[in-house]
């Protein structure tokens, strides 16, 4: 099953800032290209959330890549990748 990537504006401008640690985002490619293989692998764990209720989250180090996925659409949101230490508080 080949699902479409988007990304949110948060994901880009994290990149964007991190553009200069290439170990990092080669780590956090390699993991987005993991979740479109296979977005519901049971390393990715759901979050409990009222406000994103069928997001997922996957680690990458000391970042979460937090990512929805919609099989209607055949699509994969990545809302936003987030310090380990902020406890998930925007979701």
């Amino acid at each position: 099953m080949s699902y479409k990537l988007y990304e949110h504006e948060k994901v880009e401008k994290f990149l964007y800032k991190h553009k200069n640690d290439k170990k990092l985002l080669l780590r956090i490619n390699k993991k987005i290209m993991e979740i479109l293989k296979n977005p519901h692998h049971p390393n990715f764990k759901e979050l409990k959330s009222n406000k994103c209720p069928k997001c997922q989250r996957a680690k990458v180090g000391e970042y979460r890549i937090i990512f929805y996925v919609s099989e209607i659409n055949q699509s994969i949101e990545i809302i936003d990748i987030i310090p380990r230490k902020n406890n998930y508080r925007l979701f």
